[in-house]
């Protein structure tokens, strides 16, 4: 595996203008195409690349992860538009295909700590996807070996009923064939890392993960596995079809082209949910609250 240490980075203001844009080929100078493993210009790691990590398990759990289609407006800058005004004091970006999978841990409006809506309702197709889940978790043990300690000590302190078994990950999202503005992710394990896998049906060029600061890009192919901060500026190249169409938001009519990310990481609040039974408590006495207030 080569290592590259980095020595700069590129301005905020050059980098302003990115955020929340559609990369394109021109925001990069690095592309990675073999194993490779770069450092930031202080030594921490940025990312790591292992071409084919993943293989055997995302083919095996292809035909699950095709039929992932959950849509959402609620991706902010990572949805590559603007929110807007929808009403009230809530606003909504395009909408895209996005699922969440796994725990997730309270929010404003939902004060309690649950299962998504898919791990509940899907559960013989989660079952069947851990296979994948503790192969990317085996790959992130080895090759990041210092942070997977970390996000491990957390999960081992967290109740067993968010965390997916064998794994130091609370929750899976699975993005359908659209291109991330530049976003950096919220929520997650600040020591620890995101692990993302790539699964591609058909013929496209771009979608190429790109960290614009550091003007550093990988072209995963099917199979890949990259381990990243994800709390570093990152999103993806636009993706054109063979057809000659843009692959947007939902596959590609015409040649089946596909692209399906899966990326696992660890909510950092989720150390503070009690077990199931209890959080399911609280959500029945909001529940309650909400109607007798209403």
């Amino acid at each position: 595996m080569i290592e590259m240490r980095l020595r700069n980075k590129i301005s905020e203001r050059e980098l302003e203008p990115k955020i929340g844009k559609i990369l394109t080929n021109a925001d990069y100078n690095v592309l990675l195409t073999g194993p490779t493993r770069i450092l930031k210009p202080d030594g921490r790691p940025l990312c790591v690349y292992v071409p084919g990590y993943v293989r055997d398990g995302i083919t095996t759990a292809l035909p699950i992860l095709s039929a992932i289609k959950g849509r959402t407006d609620n991706r902010g800058l990572a949805s590559g538009t603007k929110r807007i005004n929808a009403g009230g004091s809530r606003t909504r970006s395009r909408l895209i295909y996005s699922t969440i999978m796994g725990a997730m841990d309270p929010a404003p409006n939902r004060q309690y700590c649950r299962l998504t809506s898919y791990t509940r309702d899907q559960i013989d197709k989660w079952i069947a996807l851990k296979p994948l889940l503790h192969q990317i978790a085996s790959g992130f043990a080895l090759h990041v070996p210092d942070r997977f300690a970390a996000q491990a000590a957390h999960s081992e302190k967290t109740h067993p009923d968010w965390v997916v078994p064998d794994t130091p990950f609370t929750t899976i999202t699975v993005n359908n064939s659209y291109s991330t503005g530049v976003h950096t992710d919220k929520g997650d394990l600040d020591e620890g890392f995101s692990c993302l896998a790539v699964a591609r049906l058909g013929e496209y060029e771009g979608g190429r993960l790109c960290f614009p600061e550091y003007r550093i890009a990988a072209d995963m192919r099917h199979g890949d596995l990259l381990l990243m901060d994800a709390h570093e500026w990152h999103g993806n190249t636009e993706m054109t079809c063979s057809c000659g169409s843009i692959l947007s938001a939902h596959p590609c009519n015409v040649c089946g082209a596909e692209r399906i990310s899966i990326v696992c990481y660890y909510r950092t609040e989720m150390s503070r949910c009690q077990s199931r039974p209890q959080e399911d408590s609280k959500r029945s006495a909001q529940v309650e609250r909400v109607t007798s207030a209403a």
